[in-house]
C-alpha cells in the first residue's frame, strides 16, 4: 500500500489537472464567447450609416497627377476611384509611381477646385453621389412598404420598356453604392429603380433594431417590385451588392412576386453572414498587440451565444449551404482580394446553381470593387448578360 501512494498521488494530480483545464476551457469559451458575441452585435447587427474617413492627404497635384500619403489602403488599390473633399471630387486613376509612404496616381477629371496641399481627402469607390453625377437623368420617387414610404431614384431608359432593374445596396452602405453600373443598365434598355430600405438613413427602422441580412428586408424589395409593376414593369432584374445580394435571394425565396424576376446580378454577394464572421474573426487578435488570433472554437462559441442573445438564426441567412434554386440566369462578380465576404461564398453559390450562375472573378479587386479595378470588363460582361435577358 505504501508503494502505491506515489502512483495514486500522480493520478490525483493528473485528474485534477485535467478537470482544472476543462473548467478553464469552459470558462474561456463562455466568457470569451459572451464578449465576442457582443462584438458580433455591435459590429454586424447594429444599423450604422456610411461615413467618410478623411484619412488621406494630398501632398501635391500637377500635370494631371496627384501625390497621396495616408493610412487608407485603398489609395494603393488598382483601378479608378473618386477623391472627395469638402466642396468637390475628382476621378483618381491608375498608379503612376509607388513607394512605402506615398503613391502618385493620375487625376483625369475634377469637379471643383482641389484644395491646397496638404489637404485631407477621402477615397470613394462608389464614384458618384447621384445618378446625375454619372450622367443620368432621374427622378426622386418613393414607394410604400409595410413600414412606411421608402425613397428611391427612378432612372428611365431611352425608350419605353417593360424591363426594370431593382438595385439593392449592401450592409452599412446606401443607394450611392449601386450607381457605378447604372449606365450599362440604361444602355441595355433597362429602367432602374435604386431603392432605400429599412434601417437606411431617413428610412423607417426595422422593429428588431437590427439588420436582417435578407430575412426582413426582402419585404421592402417586394414593395419596390410592386411599385415598378404598377408603373409599367412586366419583368424584373434584381441587382444586389454585398448584403443586397442576400436580400435579392431572400426575395426569390419568400415573395409571391418572385416569378416576375427574369435575371439577377450580384456583386460580392454576402450570402452567408456566418462565413463573414468567421473570416473576420480569423484576422482578429485575441488580445490586442499579440499575434494570437481568435481560435475557431471561440468563434463558434461566440456565434452560438450571439444566436441565443440576439436571435440571429444563422441557418436562415445562409443561402449557400442549403442553396435556393434561383431558376433564372444569375451573373456574379467577385474580387480575389475581398476580405469582407470570402470569394469562396460565390464559388459555393455558383457550384450549387451551376446551370444558372455565371461567375466573373476580378483579380486584385477588394469588396464590391470589381467595377473599379476593371470597369471595361465589368460593363462588357454586364451588357452581354442584360442583352440576353432583357
Amino acid at each position: 500500500e505504501e508503494d502505491g501512494r506515489p502512483l495514486r498521488s500522480v493520478v490525483r494530480w493528473v485528474v485534477g489537472g485535467v478537470i482544472t483545464l476543462a473548467v478553464l476551457t469552459v470558462v474561456f469559451h463562455v466568457a470569451g464567447g459572451w464578449y465576442f458575441s457582443g462584438r458580433i452585435e455591435s459590429s454586424g447587427l447594429q444599423p450604422q450609416p456610411p461615413s467618410r474617413d478623411y484619412g488621406v492627404q494630398v501632398v501635391s497635384s500637377d500635370d494631371g497627377n496627384v501625390v497621396l500619403v495616408g493610412d487608407d489602403a485603398a489609395m494603393f488599390d488598382p483601378g479608378i476611384y473618386s477623391l472627395v473633399w469638402d466642396g468637390g471630387r475628382a476621378t483618381m486613376g491608375e498608379i503612376v509611381t509607388l513607394d512605402e509612404d506615398s503613391v502618385t496616381r493620375t487625376l483625369p477629371s475634377k469637379h471643383g477646385e482641389l484644395p491646397l496641399s496638404p489637404a485631407e481627402v477621402d477615397i470613394d469607390a462608389w464614384m458618384f453621389n447621384t445618378p446625375l453625377d454619372a450622367g443620368l437623368g432621374y427622378a426622386d420617387v418613393s414607394f410604400p412598404t409595410p413600414l412606411g414610404d421608402m425613397a428611391a431614384w427612378h432612372v428611365p431608359a431611352p425608350d419605353s420598356t417593360t424591363t426594370w432593374a431593382i438595385h439593392i445596396h449592401g450592409w452599412r452602405a446606401d443607394r450611392r453604392e449601386t450607381l457605378r453600373s447604372l449606365n450599362t443598365f440604361r444602355d441595355a434598355g433597362v429602367e432602374s429603380l435604386v431603392i432605400s430600405y429599412r434601417n437606411d438613413v431617413g428610412a423607417p427602422p426595422d422593429p428588431s433594431g437590427q439588420y436582417g441580412f435578407g430575412r426582413s428586408e426582402w419585404a421592402d424589395v417586394e414593395a419596390a417590385v410592386r411599385y415598378a409593376n404598377e408603373n409599367g414593369a412586366e419583368q424584373i432584374v434584381l441587382s444586389g451588392f454585398s448584403t443586397g445580394g442576400a436580400i435579392a435571394v431572400a426575395f426569390l425565396l419568400e415573395s409571391d412576386l418572385a416569378d416576375m424576376v427574369v435575371a439577377v446580378v450580384l456583386d460580392s454577394p454576402n450570402l452567408d453572414f456566418g462565413q463573414v464572421v468567421r473570416a473576420e474573426a480569423s484576422r482578429t487578435a485575441l488580445i490586442p498587440g499579440l499575434p494570437l488570433k481568435v481560435p475557431g472554437t471561440l468563434t463558434a462559441a461566440a456565434m452560438a451565444i450571439a444566436d441565443l442573445r440576439y436571435g440571429i438564426g444563422w441557418s436562415s441567412i445562409n443561402y449557400v449551404d442549403d442553396p435556393v434554386p434561383v431558376g433564372v440566369p444569375v451573373l456574379v462578380f467577385h474580387g480575389t482580394e475581398d476580405e469582407t465576404v470570402p470569394i469562396a461564398v460565390s464559388h459555393q453559390f455558383a457550384t450549387a446553381n451551376r446551370d444558372s450562375v455565371a461567375l466573373v472573378i476580378t483579380d486584385g479587386a477588394a469588396h464590391v470593387r470589381s467595377w473599379n479595378v476593371d470597369p471595361r470588363q465589368y460593363e462588357a460582361e454586364l451588357s452581354d448578360f442584360l442583352n440576353d435577358v432583357s
